[in-house]
């Protein structure tokens, strides 16, 4: 997701960075790595709260993280595991959901936020 209208003010909030896995099934139905990014740019929001699952549960997310429209997610992957790794190293996480936040002015995606656990 590219968008050009994401301020320079809010990317320099986006002052941790992360790594990113998308993971996928092997033929034996484990998860394995399909892909890795690092030094994404993002902000952990770290705290607990309530939100619900791609299947309509309440679970509990450890944090919410935001990352820039142009972050390498593709929202239906099946899971990603996201680490913060600056400026603290964190421990892994892994993806509740992926909510893409649009501007109401263009209507286009402003930032994307990710539940994870």
């Amino acid at each position: 997701m590219t968008n050009s209208m994401t301020s320079p003010k809010y990317k320099q909030l986006m002052t941790h960075k992360a790594t990113i896995k998308q993971l996928g099934r092997n033929s034996e139905g484990d998860w394995t790595t399909v892909a890795t990014y690092n030094n994404i740019p993002c902000f952990f929001e770290w705290g607990k709260r309530v939100v619900v699952d791609l299947k309509g549960e309440e679970v509990t997310a450890a944090a919410t993280v935001f990352l820039l429209p142009d972050a390498p997610i593709v929202e239906t992957a099946d899971r990603w595991e996201i680490e913060q790794t600056a400026p603290y190293s964190r421990q892994k996480t892994i993806m509740i959901r992926i909510d893409p936040i649009d501007d109401p002015r263009t209507g286009k995606t402003h930032h994307l936020e990710m539940a994870v656990q």
